[in-house]
């Protein structure tokens, strides 16, 4: 995941606030909200192969930070990198009880 996880470090640094790093994200579980977070973000994002790459972007679409393009970053990388940090996201929500509402901070080590 490191492709991710480089994507995270340099947005973290660039958007004012520094999301994630100096203030929390907030986790949404809304499923429609989440679509349209992401869909906005990489809306005009060029995917030269969707069997291979996806819009990876920060902040996360499952956050209510997300879904901004002008307070947001997105980045092209491998479809199996995004996947597997998705994953993580998601096992790291589950094991951390991280619900709806609640804040959490992101660091890239």
């Amino acid at each position: 995941m490191k492709q991710s996880a480089n994507h995270i470090f340099d947005a973290q640094r660039k958007i004012t606030g520094h999301p994630g790093a100096s203030t929390p994200l907030h986790r949404i579980t809304n499923e429609k909200a989440i679509n349209a977070h992401r869909k906005a973000m990489c809306a005009k994002v060029h995917n030269p192969d969707p069997k291979k790459y996806d819009c990876d972007e920060y902040p996360f679409a499952a956050s209510k930070e997300g879904g901004n393009p002008a307070r947001g970053s997105t980045r092209i990388i491998s479809a199996g990198d995004n996947r597997s940090a998705g994953a993580r996201l998601g096992g790291f929500y589950k094991a951390q009880r991280i619900l709806n509402g609640d804040g959490y901070y992101v660091r890239i080590k």
